[in-house]
């Protein structure tokens, strides 16, 4: 009778401890909610989301996912329009000048739409496409796939290429509306002039495999590789620095007004360097991270992780803030002229967050204004 009464008291026990944990909000996966963020709407995708949201002008969020589909978002995170493709959308879509959607595909295509979702028309370059598409000022695209190119296609459709000796899964930057730098699975970091013809090589002793070349204050350029070294290079002096760290990067560096530069690592760090290349601080999460930094001021970023949490940060390595997302976060978040957080997770869902701490202004403005960085080369 006492044994009967001591198991039912510990089944009580064990009953209400498990109750007050899910009240708790830290069952694994379900996105706890943090104080410091008011949840403006979550939409839930078909499929695993890899690529970068993309805020157009009129604020329309444009995504792909794993699922075949391509999904236009308001500014609330209702949905406009979802679009079938053949293939995996793994690339982020990019708004060219005209104010075209465009996006590529495993299906081989690269699709033009307009904001509201309807297909302008595709074509198929040859081989799947993994990398976001650039533009030059006179309309032509760039874009890399994996069977060994790059491509530049101008807009009568006519076009040329590169040929690598492996594919092309990195981000591409355009320089001065004249070159390109790109990283590659050879091994190498390339300077093309806008014909394609290579001006200038940087070796690098693996992969580069999603980072995008990011312009310095300084003019330098900064990209991350799988060989756990962010290589920061000038051109004219041919000077590399490498800045070592405990895995490889993934994700792509963003330099802060304060010249700080941030970035992810697969050693589950997120990473603080200066201008010179020293590391002023290492944040250790628990999961990797491939996701990239994005501004939300001149000192303050937020950054995803596969530990389900969305991080803000200040330029001197402080955490402000975390939001669990409840699943593995892989793309870059996108910041809304609101000051809308779009950060998409790998449980299928895309989340619109706003911090309600008044201790941190943001500024959708900050990436367009790094964007508009001049090299100076």
């Amino acid at each position: 009778m006492k044994l009967s009464k001591l198991t039912a008291k510990s089944n009580l026990l064990f009953v209400l401890s498990f109750f007050i944990f899910c009240l708790s909000g830290h069952m694994p996966g379900v996105a706890q909610n943090n104080s410091d963020f008011d949840v403006i709407s979550v939409f839930e995708t078909k499929g695993k989301i890899y690529g970068d949201p993309l805020v157009t002008d009129d604020t329309t969020v444009v995504l792909g996912c794993h699922r075949k589909q391509v999904y236009f978002l308001d500014a609330t995170g209702n949905e406009i329009k979802s679009v079938k493709t053949g293939g995996w959308v793994h690339a982020a879509p990019s708004q060219l000048h005209d104010g075209t959607v465009a996006v590529g595909c495993y299906d081989r295509n690269v699709y033009y739409f307009n904001t509201r979702g309807d297909i302008l028309k595709k074509f198929m370059p040859g081989g799947r496409i993994f990398s976001k598409i650039e533009q030059f000022k006179d309309g032509t695209i760039v874009f890399g796939t994996n069977r060994k190119k790059i491509h530049f296609i101008k807009p009568d459709g006519s076009g040329y290429h590169f040929t690598t000796r492996k594919m092309v899964h990195g981000g591409i930057t355009i320089l001065d509306d004249e070159r390109l730098v790109v990283g590659t699975h050879d091994n190498i970091i390339y300077m093309l002039d806008k014909l394609g013809n290579i001006e200038y090589e940087v070796p690098t002793e693996h992969w580069i495999v999603h980072s995008k070349p990011t312009v310095l204050q300084d003019g330098h350029i900064a990209v991350g590789s799988y060989d756990k070294h962010l290589y920061i290079f000038d051109d004219h002096s041919q000077q590399i620095k490498k800045v070592k760290v405990n895995g490889a990067i993934h994700s792509t560096p963003l330099q802060l007004a304060d010249g700080t530069i941030v970035f992810g690592s697969l050693d589950k760090s997120i990473y603080l360097v200066t201008p010179n290349g020293e590391i002023k601080k290492r944040i250790k999460t628990n999961g990797w991270v491939v996701s990239s930094p994005r501004a939300l001021n001149d000192t303050t970023f937020c950054i995803g992780s596969y530990d389900h949490n969305l991080y803000v940060i200040t330029s001197s390595g402080d955490i402000l803030n975390k939001f669990d997302t409840g699943g593995k976060i892989f793309s870059t978040p996108a910041l809304l002229p609101d000051n809308t957080i779009v950060v998409a997770s790998n449980n299928k869902k895309v989340y619109y967050l706003r911090l309600n701490t008044h201790d941190i202004p943001l500024s959708a403005d900050s990436d367009k204004k790094k964007e508009h960085l001049k090299p100076k080369l």
